[in-house]
């Protein structure tokens, strides 16, 4: 009887264990690289995910906003991950600024879309940093959401 009881005991912790592990797993923040050049087909930029979860599919950000002031523009822009199929993956938005004296960018936004077997990243929170090389007008970054 102690021997059942001390069993069923044990695989209790040890499940509850694991589904500590798989929650914290869960929560960690989701990081990728990003490259690419201005989108010719709309307003904005469009690249590859060179890194992580989503390693070759298009990135794309459609800025109808865009407010130069100074050496600084701020920016509004709505972006998605699109699969080789071209399906909506991840969609979002974020907000934030590039420096016109050494390119780099920076933003804040959401996600408000995520495509099956991507549910948890809904409603997280997204952060992109990178470079715009000027000259030849192609950027490097990267994303994280978490």
């Amino acid at each position: 009887m102690k021997f059942r009881r001390s069993s069923a005991l044990m695989a209790t912790v040890l499940a509850l264990a694991l589904v500590s592990v798989a929650l914290v797993q869960a929560n960690k923040p989701l990081r990728f690289e990003v490259s690419g050049a201005p989108a010719t087909e709309f307003a904005g930029w469009k690249g590859t995910v060179d890194s992580g979860s989503f390693e070759g599919m298009t990135i794309c950000w459609y800025q109808p906003v865009i407010e130069p002031k100074g050496t600084t523009v701020y920016f509004f822009e709505i972006w998605w991950i699109e699969d080789e199929n071209e399906n909506k993956v991840l969609l979002g938005y974020d907000e934030g600024v590039t420096r016109l004296k050494n390119g780099k960018f920076s933003g804040n936004g959401k996600v408000i879309y995520a495509a099956e077997g991507y549910e948890h990243l809904m409603g997280l929170k997204e952060q992109c940093e990178g470079q715009v090389d000027f000259l030849t007008m192609t950027f490097t970054g990267s994303i994280q959401i978490n």
